[in-house]
Protein backbone atom coordinates (compact mmCIF):
# COMPACT_ATOMS: atom_id res chain seq x y z
CA UNK A 1 0.00 0.00 0.00
CA UNK A 2 1.34 3.28 -0.91
CA UNK A 3 1.39 6.36 1.50
CA UNK A 4 1.40 10.02 0.38
CA UNK A 5 1.70 13.26 2.67
CA UNK A 6 -0.67 15.83 2.84
CA UNK A 7 1.69 19.21 2.26
CA UNK A 8 -0.08 21.30 3.97
CA UNK A 9 -0.80 18.82 7.30
CA UNK A 10 1.68 16.46 7.26
CA UNK A 11 -0.93 14.00 7.79
CA UNK A 12 -0.60 10.44 6.15
CA UNK A 13 -3.16 9.61 3.23
CA UNK A 14 -2.88 5.70 2.00
CA UNK A 15 -3.99 4.91 -1.34
CA UNK A 16 -6.58 1.55 -1.62
CA UNK A 17 -7.42 0.57 -4.66
CA UNK A 18 -7.00 2.09 -8.14
CA UNK A 19 -10.17 3.03 -9.60
CA UNK A 20 -9.36 4.53 -12.52
CA UNK A 21 -6.41 5.47 -15.01
CA UNK A 22 -5.70 7.81 -18.09
CA UNK A 23 -3.16 9.40 -19.79
CA UNK A 24 -1.80 11.87 -17.47
CA UNK A 25 -2.64 9.50 -13.89
CA UNK A 26 -4.47 7.40 -11.57
CA UNK A 27 -7.38 7.70 -9.60
CA UNK A 28 -7.16 6.03 -6.07
CA UNK A 29 -9.65 5.57 -3.42
CA UNK A 30 -7.95 6.48 -0.26
CA UNK A 31 -7.94 5.16 3.40
CA UNK A 32 -9.38 8.97 4.13
CA UNK A 33 -13.63 8.21 4.23
CA UNK A 34 -15.29 10.31 1.13
CA UNK A 35 -12.20 10.87 -0.67
CA UNK A 36 -10.17 10.01 -3.68
CA UNK A 37 -6.80 11.00 -4.87
CA UNK A 38 -5.17 11.79 -8.37
CA UNK A 39 -1.76 10.50 -8.93
CA UNK A 40 0.34 11.97 -12.26
CA UNK A 41 2.39 9.58 -14.19
CA UNK A 42 4.99 12.38 -14.18
CA UNK A 43 5.24 15.69 -12.22
CA UNK A 44 6.51 18.78 -13.49
CA UNK A 45 6.73 22.53 -11.90
CA UNK A 46 3.88 23.82 -14.57
CA UNK A 47 1.43 21.07 -13.22
CA UNK A 48 3.02 21.41 -9.37
CA UNK A 49 2.30 25.84 -9.84
CA UNK A 50 -1.38 25.00 -11.34
CA UNK A 51 -2.38 22.55 -8.26
CA UNK A 52 -0.92 24.94 -5.68
CA UNK A 53 -2.98 28.01 -7.18
CA UNK A 54 -5.93 25.50 -7.24
CA UNK A 55 -5.35 24.32 -3.83
CA UNK A 56 -5.31 28.31 -2.47
CA UNK A 57 -8.22 29.93 -4.23
CA UNK A 58 -11.12 26.99 -4.81
CA UNK A 59 -14.38 28.38 -6.29
CA UNK A 60 -17.09 28.95 -4.07
CA UNK A 61 -19.09 25.33 -4.24
CA UNK A 62 -22.86 27.09 -4.05
CA UNK A 63 -24.21 23.57 -2.75
CA UNK A 64 -21.75 23.13 0.21
CA UNK A 65 -24.32 24.71 2.50
CA UNK A 66 -26.44 20.95 1.84
CA UNK A 67 -23.53 19.12 2.43
CA UNK A 68 -23.43 18.62 -1.56
CA UNK A 69 -20.19 18.43 -3.40
CA UNK A 70 -20.78 20.24 -7.01
CA UNK A 71 -17.22 19.58 -8.20
CA UNK A 72 -14.16 17.62 -7.58
CA UNK A 73 -11.44 20.28 -6.80
CA UNK A 74 -8.31 19.65 -5.48
CA UNK A 75 -8.37 20.17 -1.90
CA UNK A 76 -4.72 19.14 -0.86
CA UNK A 77 -1.83 18.85 -2.32
CA UNK A 78 -0.06 14.98 -1.80
CA UNK A 79 3.62 14.60 -2.05
CA UNK A 80 6.54 11.56 -1.30
CA UNK A 81 8.43 11.36 1.69
CA UNK A 82 10.88 13.89 -0.17
CA UNK A 83 7.99 16.50 -0.18
CA UNK A 84 7.71 16.11 -4.40
CA UNK A 85 3.98 16.99 -5.05
CA UNK A 86 2.62 13.55 -7.01
CA UNK A 87 -1.26 14.56 -6.91
CA UNK A 88 -4.00 15.84 -5.08
CA UNK A 89 -6.56 14.83 -2.89
CA UNK A 90 -10.17 15.54 -4.39
CA UNK A 91 -14.01 14.78 -2.60
CA UNK A 92 -15.64 11.93 -3.63
CA UNK A 93 -19.41 11.75 -4.76
CA UNK A 94 -20.48 7.80 -3.88
CA UNK A 95 -23.07 5.60 -6.21
CA UNK A 96 -22.47 7.84 -9.28
CA UNK A 97 -22.55 7.14 -13.19
CA UNK A 98 -21.01 8.75 -15.97
CA UNK A 99 -22.97 11.59 -17.64
CA UNK A 100 -23.22 9.27 -20.66
CA UNK A 101 -25.08 6.28 -18.01
CA UNK A 102 -27.03 8.87 -18.13
CA UNK A 103 -27.85 10.92 -21.28
CA UNK A 104 -27.66 7.79 -23.40
CA UNK A 105 -31.36 6.06 -23.50
CA UNK A 106 -30.11 2.45 -23.47
CA UNK A 107 -27.45 2.98 -21.00
CA UNK A 108 -30.00 4.81 -19.08
CA UNK A 109 -32.51 1.89 -19.19
CA UNK A 110 -30.18 -0.32 -17.17
CA UNK A 111 -29.43 2.59 -14.47
CA UNK A 112 -33.16 1.58 -13.54
CA UNK A 113 -33.43 4.55 -11.25
CA UNK A 114 -36.75 5.53 -9.86
CA UNK A 115 -36.67 9.29 -11.32
CA UNK A 116 -38.73 11.39 -13.83
CA UNK A 117 -36.27 11.75 -16.18
CA UNK A 118 -37.27 14.51 -17.96
CA UNK A 119 -36.81 16.39 -15.18
CA UNK A 120 -33.57 14.70 -14.09
CA UNK A 121 -31.85 15.40 -17.70
CA UNK A 122 -33.19 18.85 -17.26
CA UNK A 123 -31.48 19.33 -13.72
CA UNK A 124 -28.55 17.85 -14.82
CA UNK A 125 -27.90 19.67 -17.84
CA UNK A 126 -28.54 22.97 -15.27
CA UNK A 127 -26.17 21.97 -13.04
CA UNK A 128 -23.49 21.31 -15.47
CA UNK A 129 -23.85 24.76 -16.89
CA UNK A 130 -24.17 26.56 -13.41
CA UNK A 131 -21.13 24.83 -11.93
CA UNK A 132 -19.19 25.32 -15.45
CA UNK A 133 -20.35 29.25 -15.01
CA UNK A 134 -18.61 29.23 -11.48
CA UNK A 135 -15.75 28.25 -12.29
CA UNK A 136 -15.41 30.76 -15.37
CA UNK A 137 -16.47 33.50 -12.78
CA UNK A 138 -13.23 32.72 -10.75
CA UNK A 139 -10.95 32.62 -13.97
CA UNK A 140 -10.48 28.95 -14.59
CA UNK A 141 -10.46 27.47 -17.68
CA UNK A 142 -11.80 23.90 -18.51
CA UNK A 143 -9.85 22.36 -20.92
CA UNK A 144 -11.17 18.59 -20.49
CA UNK A 145 -14.63 18.60 -20.55
CA UNK A 146 -15.97 15.70 -21.44
CA UNK A 147 -18.85 12.80 -20.02
CA UNK A 148 -16.11 10.83 -18.29
CA UNK A 149 -15.35 13.63 -16.84
CA UNK A 150 -18.93 14.11 -15.45
CA UNK A 151 -20.65 11.97 -13.12
CA UNK A 152 -24.32 12.49 -11.49
CA UNK A 153 -26.49 10.69 -8.90
CA UNK A 154 -29.74 9.85 -8.51
CA UNK A 155 -29.90 12.43 -5.81
CA UNK A 156 -28.84 15.26 -8.76
CA UNK A 157 -25.29 15.58 -6.71
CA UNK A 158 -23.22 16.63 -9.67
CA UNK A 159 -19.30 16.06 -10.34
CA UNK A 160 -17.21 17.99 -12.64
CA UNK A 161 -13.72 16.73 -12.60
CA UNK A 162 -11.69 19.90 -12.39
CA UNK A 163 -8.15 18.04 -13.52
Amino acid sequence: MTVLICASTGQSIALVEQIASSGEGTVWKTDRNGYLAKIYHFSHHERVKKLEVMVANPPKDPNSHLNHISFAWPQELLTDRNGSVLGFLMPQIKDAKELLDVYNPQRRKMLKLEVNWWYFLHTTALNIASIIQLIHAKGYVLGDIKPQNILVNDRLEFRLNSY
